[in-house]
This record gives structure tokens, C-alpha cells and sequence, in this order.
């Protein structure tokens, strides 16, 4: 007779994923080491099995100290999870942005090309 139950594979990959997303985030928070830790575990530990990272960080925003607006001053406005980039969040980015922030390199290059063979054929 086990004594451990059985879990599902894909439920330990997601939470790890989670667990790894969790602790990206918390690199950028001002907090020493085991601070940030102890944070993470305490957001992970109320996550159910199959969680993801999205719901991970969820669960870290909740447990995060909330700060009055107005104590951040004009010109350095709080940061807040809309803003950070999609990558950090463990999913890849979508939509327009998602496609100007592929393929956007290669219309600078296409259009500094046409460029390039208008100003040679004007000549």
C-alpha cells in the first residue's frame, strides 16, 4: 500500500512551471532572499494542483503589500502587472503587439531596402 498518493504528471510539470514563473517575478522585487522565498512558497502552497502560472501569479499579487498611489511620485508611476512584459509571465505574446514584436525588424529592414532601390533608380 502507497503511502504517497499518486499525482499527475501534468499537474507537477504545470506547478513547477508555476513555482519557476513565481520565482522570475520575485527576483525583480525589492526584498532580500528568503523574504522572497518565503513569499513564493506561501503562494504556491494555495494554489491547487494544476495550476499555471497565470493563476500563480495571482496568487503572489494577492499576497503583496498593497502601496497608496499616491505615495509614488508623478514621474515614477507604480508598475503593475498589465505592464510587464508577457514573457515573465510564462506566455507568449499575442495580437498586434505580438506580431510587430516578431516580424517588426523585418519591415525595418524591407522598408530600408525599398529605400535603398528608390534613391538608386531616382539617380
Amino acid at each position: 500500500m502507497p503511502t504517497i498518493p499518486d499525482h499527475d504528471r501534468n499537474a507537477a510539470s504545470s506547478r513547477e512551471l508555476a513555482a519557476q514563473c513565481l520565482l522570475k517575478y520575485a527576483e525583480q522585487l525589492p526584498l532580500s532572499t528568503e523574504e522572497r522565498l518565503e513569499l513564493v512558497l506561501s503562494a504556491l502552497r494555495k494554489l491547487p494542483a494544476g495550476a499555471t502560472p497565470e493563476q500563480g501569479l495571482d496568487a503572489l499579487l494577492a499576497l503583496l503589500p498593497a502601496h497608496n498611489p499616491a505615495s509614488f511620485p508623478p514621474d515614477h508611476p507604480r508598475i503593475e502587472r498589465s505592464h510587464m512584459p508577457s514573457q515573465y509571465l510564462g506566455r507568449p505574446r499575442s495580437g498586434m503587439s505580438g506580431l510587430l514584436a516578431q516580424w517588426g525588424w523585418l519591415a525595418v529592414v524591407g522598408l530600408l531596402l525599398a529605400l535603398t532601390l528608390l534613391l538608386n533608380i531616382s539617380q
